[in-house]
């Protein structure tokens, strides 16, 4: 899982993710227009595909459709770069089934991330995802399912992360971040134990992180309304989480 196509319209910028691919121990080939990504894709079979969103006025999604119509790479990941946040490109990018989009010039950081996750995934070394646990404690399983909610929601809106401005992916790194570790904790908590203050300010400060951060990105300027709404989504999941906890504070003894 280590063969990376790189498919810019500069060939600096490719060179430098080549560069720093390399230094990793990544396999890499630099084209710099779709029709190239096609032929090669007909000879050679990356397990990933880095691609320019600034080539799409080149054919670039008629290209995309017939890679991924190649029987070998249906299911390739694609990870995509754009110099702009124009909305239509992030929404063909998000059709096409890009794993994610990241600005062109801290591109290079989350892509290798991201690459990491795809190798875990590949070797196996990632977790199976937990069962599904329901429990006696209807304020707990409601908790479980927000939090379902705010990880499968921040994993669609990772199409839209070159809108998220200079900060966003970290910013948002923040929140998948939070979203994880509330889901670990949910695991580990016994029935009716929230009425615990300790409990309560620990779920309470992870999910502020949830909050805060979303809020920070809602305030790009340029930011299009499918994330705006995945980001308010977030912010109310968050509200009607620290309210679960505040009822469970009222009913406690602690």
């Amino acid at each position: 899982m280590n063969r990376v196509l790189i498919v810019v319209r500069e060939r600096t910028i490719g060179e430098r993710f080549q560069e720093e691919l390399g230094r990793r121990g990544y396999q890499t080939a630099v084209v710099c227009n779709p029709m190239q990504m096609v032929e090669f894709c007909r000879q050679h079979i990356p397990d990933t595909i880095v691609i320019d969103l600034d080539l799409a006025e080149h054919g670039l999604w008629t290209s995309v459709q017939v890679v991924k119509g190649m029987g070998a790479l249906a299911n390739v990941p694609l990870f995509g770069l754009s110099s702009t946040d124009i909305p239509k490109s992030l929404e063909k990018a998000g059709a096409a089934g890009f794993s994610a989009v990241y600005p062109t010039h801290a591109g290079i950081q989350s892509v290798l991330e991201a690459l990491e996750v795809c190798v875990e995934k590949e070797s196996g070394l990632e977790e199976e995802p937990e069962v599904e646990v329901i429990s006696r404690d209807p304020s707990l399983n409601r908790l479980r399912e927000l939090t379902r909610d705010v990880i499968a929601t921040t994993g669609r809106l990772k199409v839209h992360m070159a809108e998220f401005g200079a900060d966003g992916p970290e910013l948002f790194g923040y929140i998948e971040s939070a979203g994880i570790a509330i889901c670990d904790k949910l695991t580990t908590v016994e029935d009716f134990s929230l009425h615990d203050k300790d409990l309560r300010h620990d779920f309470r400060n992870m999910i502020g992180s949830v909050t805060g951060f979303a809020e920070l990105i809602l305030m790009e300027p340029r930011i299009s309304s499918a994330p705006a709404q995945g980001l308010t989504r977030l912010r109310e999941w968050s509200k009607e989480f620290v309210n679960i906890l505040d009822e469970q504070k009222a009913d406690s003894v602690v």
